[in-house]
Order: C-alpha cells, then sequence, then structure tokens
C-alpha cells in the first residue's frame, strides 16, 4: 500500500484547529474517502471529534505534570519532546488504520510544536514525503495591519522550519463582521493596500518601526505570502473542498483518492 497523505493543521490557540479537523474530516467521510484523524495534543480535555489515534493514550499532560513534577508550562515541553519518542508507537497504531489520508489535529501551543527540535524529528518519524501543513490565520488576531502581518510571520516561519507543501486559511470566517472579511480581502488581493494602512496604524499609535514595518512587508510579498492565502468555516464548511483540492495538487498529482 502506498504511504497515505498526511496532512498537520498547525496555529496558534484558538484560531480554530480542532474544529476545522472535526469539519474537514466531516467532509471527507461524506465523499467517501478513507481518513483517520490523530490528536497530538496531549492537555486538550474535549474534542470536537473522535480520535481514531490519541496521543493522551500514550501520556496526557496532567500525568507529566504528575511524573515529573512540573507546573503546565514545563510539562508542556517535556510532552512536547515526548511526542518525538512516540512517534514509532504513533507510526504504528496510524499505519494499522490502512486509512490513504490522515489529519493531525497538533498542540494548541505553537511555538513549542513548531520550534522545537522534537516536532521535525516527530514529522520524519511519520511520513515526511507525503505531509503537507495547513496554517490557520485567527481573523481575531488579523484585525489591524500589524495583527495580520504578525500571523503571515509566524506561517512563513512554520513553512520555513517543516519544508513542506503549504496553504494559509483565515479560518473562523462565519464569526467575523462583513466589513471585517472585506478588509481582509482588500489586503490579500492588494498587498499595497495593507502597506499603507501599516504606516496609517503606525502613525496612530506613534511607532517607530515604519522600516521594519516596510522590510516584512516586502520579504512576505517576494515570498508570495499574499497570493495563497484562502478561507474557510467550520461551521459553514465554505474553503473545506479547497483544502481537498490543494493537498491532492501538492501531493496526489491531481488525482483524486480512492473512495471507500
Amino acid at each position: 500500500m502506498e504511504e497515505p497523505i498526511n496532512v498537520f493543521v498547525l496555529g496558534t490557540a484558538g484560531c480554530g484547529k480542532s474544529t476545522l479537523v472535526a469539519a474537514y474530516a466531516d467532509w471527507m467521510y461524506r465523499n467517501q474517502y478513507s481518513t483517520t484523524l490523530v490528536n497530538l495534543d496531549p492537555g486538550v480535555e474535549t474534542l470536537p471529534y473522535e480520535p481514531d489515534v490519541d496521543v493522551r493514550d500514550l501520556f496526557t499532560l496532567s500525568e507529566v505534570m504528575e511524573d515529573y513534577s512540573l507546573g503546565p508550562n514545563g510539562a508542556q515541553i517535556v510532552a512536547a519532546d515526548m511526542l518525538a519518542l512516540n512517534a514509532k508507537k504513533l507510526k504504528d497504531d496510524i499505519s494499522s488504520k490502512e486509512s490513504h489520508y490522515i489529519i493531525y489535529d497538533t498542540p494548541g501551543q505553537l511555538e513549542l510544536f513548531t520550534f522545537r527540535e522534537a516536532s521535525k524529528e516527530l514529522m520524519n518519524g511519520l511520513y515526511p514525503k507525503r505531509s503537507a501543513m495547513l496554517y490557520l490565520i485567527d481573523p481575531f488576531n488579523a484585525k489591524t495591519p500589524s495583527g495580520f502581518i504578525s500571523q503571515l510571520m509566524l506561517s512563513s516561519l512554520c513553512k520555513l522550519r517543516f519544508q513542506i507543501p503549504s496553504m494559509d486559511l483565515i479560518s473562523k470566517m462565519d464569526m467575523i463582521t462583513f466589513e471585517d472579511e472585506e478588509r481582509l480581502q482588500g489586503w490579500i488581493d492588494h498587498p499595497e493596500r495593507l502597506l499603507d494602512d501599516t504606516f496609517t496604524e503606525s502613525s496612530q499609535t506613534g511607532s517607530l518601526n515604519v522600516e521594519l514595518n516596510i522590510g516584512i512587508h516586502r520579504a512576505l510579498d517576494e515570498m508570495g505570502q499574499f497570493g495563497n492565502i484562502r478561507k474557510a468555516s467550520s461551521v459553514t464548511q465554505n474553503g473545506v473542498e479547497e483544502i481537498y483540492r490543494f493537498v491532492q495538487m501538492a501531493l496526489g498529482a491531481g488525482e483524486d483518492l480512492e473512495k471507500i
């Protein structure tokens, strides 16, 4: 059997990773594609889906806190490293499901999952040549020009770290106003408008980082960050089919998955 396609969902805490995973899985099931859901967050208490493979079956954050006499922050660091140590067990459990498609719900602490070497080792221990990444942008953290640019910078850092095909998604589109959506779309379609709004924001807040704003904006534009942003809603499932098409183009040569 060919190695499965693997999709890692990343983003800052509260950006809607778990609900998007649930919506994406629902779309896959309805279209008769075999899919395995993997929860990689040992600290989550409830999930909007039933994981097929769950890191909490190996260890939980509360167990790490108790076993190592750590507080929540220290336990998160240890748990991030323990993910990599358990990569073989996770891969064995995932392989036993014999699915063509694996969706990974990553921990809420983006900085721990992204910037610790253990996470790269985890990905390399799974299916590195058949993996793609979805980065979720929380629209509530992207209402201002500096907030939007900061979100794109985090996405760029994730791409730099993992070096796999990636797609940016503005999540929770059903929760924002029409005006906010129009402003975000304007920045995506016309990056020069974002730069102008950044200057306005800097003048209003008294920021002295005008040169920094110009430099970051230019770097993001040159990397093509603005042209690869899509919008999605877990509630309406708008944008979910676009995720599937992106992944199949990146990893499946544009071919559809075999249906169940």
